[in-house]
């Protein structure tokens, strides 16, 4: 027998599949954009200027009003979200422990941090983010200038709306280009000889993503492209060639080696999780462990990026320096994250959300808020230095 709950289910059904009929639509569940045709993408930002921002929350309210829905609905997480949501409230399993009467006084508080020879300003820089044309006009080369002027380091994306050469003009900093390795071997050595000739100092190998996520609001818009945008690598109007779609998805450690003899740089594997996985980067030669799951764009259902951290850094056991991002939000995060293990810290959708409210001056604005609440933690929690922050200034929860 059909429960009540079951039957209003039905109706509901039958009359929305109903009205569909009668306008002439039909529905393919294997084709979303059959039901929603393809939105209308509107105009990238192409606003410039500080930001006064009070919270990360409020600047991604204000990001999502300036953006079409098609843009920002490229930001979405994978599946449910579970993973993405995750992300945050994982980091309220880790309490810090504040030390009191420590001395210590606000310019004694030091943020700087080394990594892989490169001196940072602060123990935060800008993860790989590919499309930025979705968000502003200037796209990556407004984010790449941001960062410097944090006196960071930008992470280029091998998904990139602009060329390796146009990032590099525009930054002054320290940068570091991500792959997505081609099928054609070829293809790759030319990138990563032509990421040494632009000056990037690292080359870093993403392991947890086979392609652009697609969260289910933006498959249910139609997937819409940014118009006129192209991948910037591979567009031969910016000396590129090869095709971005022909992705290697059968990536192995061996991978690692074949990046540093292409390029003659140390490679950095991004998101590696699995103890096991960990161990064989090292093994086959990664020069750091980067901490990640993709922001939660890509496969939902795996554990909070924070909660991976501490298990890494016990394998790593200080061989090598470790990436972490996926779900900073607040200085309290990069407090915790540093404490875990991280070397420095990774931020991603902040930055966008910067970029689309203020170009390059917007996201220098989210690297000044989230350090002034970094260097107020750390003063409350009685330490001087980002590089003096350890696993005993967290609480350790048992049950």
């Amino acid at each position: 027998m059909v429960d009540t709950s079951r039957r209003a289910l039905l109706k509901t059904l039958s009359v929305g599949a109903s009205a569909l009929a009668a306008s002439g639509q039909t529905i393919n569940a294997s084709a979303p954009q059959a039901v929603i045709p393809r939105t209308e993408m509107g105009d990238a930002s192409a606003l410039e200027g500080e930001l006064a921002i009070v919270n990360f929350d409020l600047l991604e309210t204000a990001a999502q009003r300036i953006s079409s829905p098609g843009r920002f609905a490229f930001l979405g997480p994978a599946g449910d979200g579970w993973t993405y949501r995750e992300n945050r409230l994982a980091f309220n399993h880790y309490p810090i422990l504040p030390r009191r009467l420590q001395g210590i006084s606000p310019p004694q508080i030091d943020v700087q941090v080394s990594i892989l020879g490169q001196r940072l300003a602060t123990p935060i820089l800008t993860c790989p983010i590919g499309a930025q044309g979705m968000y502003h006009t200037r796209a990556e080369v407004a984010t790449a200038a941001g960062t410097a002027m944090a006196g960071t380091l930008f992470c280029a994306s091998g998904a990139a709306h602009r060329s390796i050469e146009e990032i590099a003009t525009a930054s002054t900093g320290p940068k570091w280009f991500q792959i997505y390795m081609n099928r054609d071997m070829g293809i790759n050595q030319w990138l990563c000889q032509r990421a040494k000739a632009a000056g990037f100092s690292a080359i870093v190998l993403t392991a947890d993503a086979l392609g652009p996520g697609q969260s289910d609001e933006y498959r249910r818009l139609g997937s819409p492209p940014a118009p006129g945008e192209t991948q910037g690598n591979h567009d031969p109007a910016r000396g590129g060639r090869g095709t971005f779609a022909d992705q290697k998805r059968d990536l192995r450690f061996s991978d690692i080696s074949f990046l540093r003899d292409a390029s003659g740089l140390p490679v950095i594997v991004k998101g590696v999780g699995h103890p096991e996985d960990v161990r064989q980067a090292l093994a086959a030669g990664a020069a750091a462990i980067w901490v990640s799951n993709h922001g939660g764009r890509q496969l939902d259902g795996v554990p909070a990026s924070v909660s991976m951290l501490a298990p890494t850094a016990d394998v790593v056991a200080g061989r090598v320096p470790i990436i972490f991002d996926s779900g900073i939000r607040r200085g309290i995060d990069v407090f915790k994250a540093l404490a875990l293990g991280a070397t420095v810290v990774g931020i991603g959708r902040p930055v966008l959300w910067g970029l689309t409210c203020g170009g390059a001056a917007g996201v220098n604005s989210v690297y000044g808020h989230l350090l002034r609440e970094l260097r107020e933690t750390m003063l409350l929690a009685g330490v001087a230095r980002a590089s003096d922050i350890k696993r005993d200034h967290l609480q350790t929860r048992t049950g």
